[in-house]
């Protein structure tokens, strides 16, 4: 089995672990060593039975293992998310995709590295997904859709077809994204939008049909 440490010992970290415990049921493949988190005062703690081992600098015995250790971030938030998955790659940390049993995903999905994809989604066909992408609960994305690197969907995402979601994009959870719209890099989406033109770069968007907040 895989050696693993989540990064990440929030509430997304506790997801990752039962996903994991999901995909074990299957096909016995990865063996939770603990969790990596900055905040000191988790340091030593439990999480579901799990250790916080405390930040990157407190696994250099495992680093320095012969056998290889791989890792998930389990931050949503985009701009922490790509900095600690550059420390996870700074340290040597292989990152793993987690691709729920639960999901529907066709062969003509192509998907990058260090992405989540939860329970009950469905992905139909001719998708690009980029790297450290985290696709949340019952979220749907129509064809010849491409989500670039760090975004996070919330619960309950609907990306129609033909659309571009650039670097860096969160998506609140029940939003709606019309077809053949481009979702400019590191912008936001409050929850329940529904998303009917393009949205600008660094823009933040809500309502109903979603209008700029700022």
């Amino acid at each position: 089995m895989k050696r693993l440490v989540i990064v990440g010992a929030g509430g997304l970290g506790k997801e990752i672990v039962q996903y994991i415990k999901d995909i074990n049921m299957i096909k016995p493949t990865y063996k939770i060593l603990g969790f990596i988190d900055n905040d000191v005062s988790k340091k030593d703690s439990l999480l579901l039975g799990i250790p916080v081992l405390g930040d990157f600098n407190q696994i250099f015995s495992l680093i320095n293992s012969k056998e290889k250790l791989y890792g998930f971030c389990a931050v949503a938030n985009p701009n922490i998310k790509r900095n600690l998955t550059n420390k996870m790659e700074e340290y040597g940390i292989i990152p793993i995709n987690i691709i729920h049993p639960n999901s529907y995903i066709s062969p003509e999905v192509r998907i990058g590295k260090g992405v989540l994809i939860s329970p009950f989604c469905v992905l139909t066909t001719n998708i690009t997904i980029g790297d450290y992408v985290h696709i949340n609960p019952q979220c749907g994305i129509g064809h010849d859709t491409i989500i670039k690197d760090y975004t996070t969907l919330y619960w309950n995402v609907n990306v129609a077809g033909n659309v571009v979601v650039e670097e860096g994009v969160e998506i609140g959870s029940k939003a709606f994204i019309k077809q053949k719209l481009t979702i400019g890099k590191n912008s936001v989406i409050g929850a329940g939008a529904v998303v009917i033109n393009s949205v600008e770069k660094e823009m933040i968007v809500g309502g109903v049909p979603a209008k700029k907040i700022r």
